[in-house]
């Protein structure tokens, strides 16, 4: 069965592909943060979609301080707190003082929680693997490279206080 996105508004001059692309990142965020991704969180109840971007940016990047962890994820320092202290509670993530500034607190994944953020990679990738199998390899790349530009470009937007 195919499906189409939806109606999309005309393009206005000068508006390039700004509309079908407002549309096209909805559809895309409605699809897989509901029906494709909703029930991928495994069994434990401390990863959920709000905590398992903490196992994410701890597993890419390493240890660091919440502070950092807080720019990566793109959210509040209290939220961030919230989402450390709940896998931290879980035993999924490592919280300990600061060595270089006594006021901050250095965050790291258990062993537990990388095999946390494992088994939640494993079922967010089965969904897409089925989804791009018919995909050339090299539009699998292009699409990667293409949403990581688009994610630093967003990334730069916000630093520089675009909300």
């Amino acid at each position: 069965m195919t499906t189409t996105t939806g109606a999309v508004a005309p393009e206005e001059p000068g508006q390039d592909s700004l509309h079908r692309l407002e549309h096209e990142i909805t559809v895309l965020i409605r699809r897989t943060m509901e029906p494709v991704w909703s029930g991928g969180y495994g069994a434990h109840e401390a990863v959920d979609r709000y905590t398992y971007p903490v196992l994410a940016a701890l597993d890419e990047n390493g240890a660091q301080s919440l502070t950092l962890l807080t720019a990566r994820l793109g959210v509040s320092k209290p939220t961030a707190s919230r989402q450390v202290s709940r896998l931290s509670r879980a035993g999924l993530v490592d919280v300990r003082p600061d060595e270089r500034d006594s006021r901050s607190v250095v965050v790291s994944l258990t062993a537990e929680g990388l095999a946390q953020r494992e088994l939640v990679r494993a079922a967010r990738l089965r969904p897409l693997q089925a989804v791009l199998e018919a995909w050339p390899q090299a539009d699998r790349q292009a699409l990667g490279t293409l949403l990581a530009r688009f994610n630093e470009d967003l990334d730069a937007y916000r630093e520089q206080g675009g909300r």
